[in-house]
């Protein structure tokens, strides 16, 4: 299977699938500019960050949001974990989706459905219709990240996706900033719908955008896609994630709770096997037993349940311990995301240097001390001390986000980019998840200060768990140009 990209010249090949009218003259036209691998990297990036725009001023107003609709906090608190769930099941499939069948159209057709769901979204009329609509949105969406990571990885040489990845984390993490700043006073002045309507404008111009520009990556022909193996990976990891989720609030008796924990090993136990007698697994199990591919990640969906799960937790703690308003609580969150994108543009740097395993121990351990200093300064009710906290949070989970997206996708090769990154947001949502529903359930309606330090300390846990995960961690052969580790045998790669 060709490249799109010539890792020794660096050139971008022509798109052999381009229809020759003059939709695709133009389109041709367009690969030929200079500035076209920046013209990528910048439409994919606009896209990513039309979906993560509302997460923070989102979370920042769910106590608006939950008084506005009569919902309890966590209730309220599913407008977030839900999309989650949706996402870590949808990823891995709409990733290796991309992989055989080309990532342009599945990134095209997501975004076409993410723009409609979204403006239907600021239309719901109470909590559960919210709920349902965000998610089926966000699961719309779910193409954003697979997909675009795979157009730009696929477009860039080797020796520069650390640095391309390292813009790529700012950016995920200055849209919320920036959604803090613009959706904040919108909020205030008109109300939580109107984020949604700015959401779906947003990636109906991301979706024009990309029309003309995005490439479309190789194809893997000759390949079925593993509906059975799709499903059963739905089944096992939802009903992992509901029964964790709902456990808590609802009793573990509770009979949809029980249902879901007797699905989730089923489901997860079936693909397993499925997965191992089929000829084109989702998952490969060459890749599923390869440290390089699954320990990097296991150790970030630790770190990113202790981060959802204050980040989510902080506008509560704010407006109850120091009566703030979303406006103020957006602003007060912002040193976080500002942080974050600082911290991943330096991480990129420091990843070739110092190697993968310091700077992603450093960095969950610089989480961990965040954690420790935030949660005192919400127990004694001393805000400058828990904005630091905040923001050392987010220079610790930025700086290693960089480092662990070129690890995993360097393990999987060009082959299975899509599943990389599928699997990779899969287990980031499934930790994020988990940290927002555990830590929403602990807090309750706790307005002490002695509550949140300790919901804050489970957080510095998860982050030290997160790092003694990581210094298991291989680090990326400078410049490998091997392929797919599922494609390779004894005697080199195989034929695709």
């Amino acid at each position: 299977m060709g490249k799109p990209v010539d890792d020794a010249t660096g050139a971008v090949a022509a798109d052999p699938d381009e229809p020759a009218t003059a939709w695709g003259a133009r389109r041709a036209r367009i690969r030929q500019r200079s500035n076209y691998r920046r013209l990528v990297l910048v439409t994919a990036l606009f896209g990513t960050a039309a979906g993560s725009y509302p997460v923070t001023v989102l979370s920042a107003s769910l106590p608006r949001i939950a008084d506005d609709l009569g919902a309890r906090d966590d209730t309220i608190a599913w407008v977030l974990a839900a999309p989650l769930l949706a996402f870590a099941v949808v990823t891995p499939i709409v990733g290796k989706v991309g992989d055989l069948y080309g990532h342009r159209r599945t990134y095209l057709i997501s975004f076409a459905l993410g723009a409609l769901l979204a403006f239907a979204t600021a239309l719901a009329w109470d909590t559960t219709s919210l709920i349902v609509l965000r998610t089926v949105a966000q699961a719309a969406k779910a193409a954003a990240g697979p997909s675009a990571m795979a157009m730009i990885l696929s477009t860039f040489p080797r020796r520069e996706r650390t640095r391309v990845l390292g813009t790529w984390a700012v950016v995920v993490a200055l849209s919320p900033a920036l959604g803090v700043v613009t959706g904040g006073p919108l909020i205030e002045w008109i109300g939580w719908r109107a984020l949604f309507v700015v959401q779906g404008t947003t990636v109906l111009i991301a979706l024009v955008g990309a029309l003309f520009i995005v490439p479309e990556t190789p194809r893997r022909t000759g390949i079925r896609f593993d509906l059975p193996g799709a499903a059963t990976l739905g089944l096992g990891v939802g009903g992992l994630l509901l029964s964790i989720n709902r456990g808590i609030s609802w009793g573990w008796t509770h009979p949809v709770v029980l249902v879901a924990a007797v699905v989730a090993p089923v489901g997860l136990a079936a693909f397993a096997r499925i997965e191992t007698r089929s000829s084109a697994p989702l998952l490969p199990p060459a890749l599923l037993h390869h440290r390089a591919f699954t320990r990097p990640m296991v150790a970030q969906a630790v770190l990113q349940a202790g981060y959802m799960g204050a980040m989510v937790m902080a506008p509560f703690l704010l407006a109850r311990r120091w009566g703030f308003q979303p406006t103020a609580i957006g602003l007060a969150m912002l040193p976080r995301p500002l942080s974050f994108a600082f911290f991943a543009r330096l991480g990129s740097h420091h990843d070739p240097r110092h190697g993968a395993r310091r700077v992603a121990v450093t960095g969950m351990l610089v989480f961990a001390l965040a954690m420790v200093v935030a949660g005192i300064g919400a127990y004694q009710r001393w805000l400058p001390v828990f904005l630091v906290g905040a923001m050392l949070s987010g220079a610790g989970s930025g700086y290693i986000r960089p480092t662990i997206a070129n690890a995993v996708t360097s393990a999987a090769g060009d082959d299975d980019l899509g599943v990389a990154g599928g699997s990779m947001n899969m287990l980031q949502q499934i930790g994020a998840a988990v940290g927002i529903t555990v830590l929403t359930a602990l807090m309750g309606d706790a307005v002490d200060g002695g509550r949140f330090l300790t919901l804050h300390l489970v957080a510095a846990g998860a982050g030290i768990g997160a790092a003694v995960l990581a210094t298991g961690m291989v680090d990326p052969l400078p410049g490998s140009s091997r392929r797919s580790v599922s494609t390779r045998g004894p005697g080199g790669p195989a034929g695709a």
